[in-house]
C-alpha cells in the first residue's frame, strides 16, 4: 500500500508494522501504550506493560520463521479521528511468505492515543478477514 501524506497516527502504525516484520517483540512493544489491550481469535490479552506486550508478540512470532514469513501486506487502511489525541485505524492485511504466497488474511482495528508528541497503540483487535 502506498503511503501518501499520512497522519502522525498512521505513520506510527507503519513504524509498528516495520517492527513486526523484523520479528523482534521488543521492537514491537515500543509502539504500545502502557496499559494496552489485544484481542485476537485466540483470546483477550490485557497488556499492562511492555514486558507483557513482548511476551504476547513472542508467542505470535515464534512460529512465523518456520512458516517462511517475510512481510505483511495491507490492502486498505482507513483512519477515523476520535479526537485530537485519539485515532482508530481499520483495515485488512495478509502475511506473505518468502515465495510471495499470502498465507494469513486478517482484518484489524487499532486504537492509538497521543501523549505528548508520541502516538501509541492502546488496543489491537485482530479478526478474520471475512468479518463484516
Amino acid at each position: 500500500m502506498e503511503k501518501i501524506q499520512a497522519s502522525p497516527a498512521v505513520e506510527e502504525f507503519w513504524k509498528y508494522t516495520k517492527a513486526f516484520q523484523s520479528l523482534d517483540p521488543k521492537a514491537v512493544a515500543a509502539h504500545f501504550n502502557e496499559p494496552a489491550l489485544m484481542i485476537t481469535p485466540q483470546g483477550v490479552n490485557a497488556l499492562p506493560n511492555n514486558a507483557a506486550v513482548e511476551q504476547a508478540y513472542a508467542r505470535i512470532m515464534a512460529e512465523l520463521p518456520a512458516q517462511g514469513y517475510a512481510r505483511t501486506e495491507f490492502s486498505q487502511i482507513a483512519e477515523r479521528r476520535l479526537g485530537d489525541d485519539l485515532a482508530m485505524l481499520t483495515g485488512s492485511g495478509n502475511w506473505v511468505d518468502k515465495a510471495g504466497k499470502k498465507f494469513m488474511p486478517f482484518g484489524m482495528t487499532y486504537t492509538l492515543r497521543r501523549t505528548g508528541q508520541s502516538w501509541r497503540i492502546v488496543s489491537a483487535f485482530i479478526h478474520g478477514a471475512d468479518a463484516k
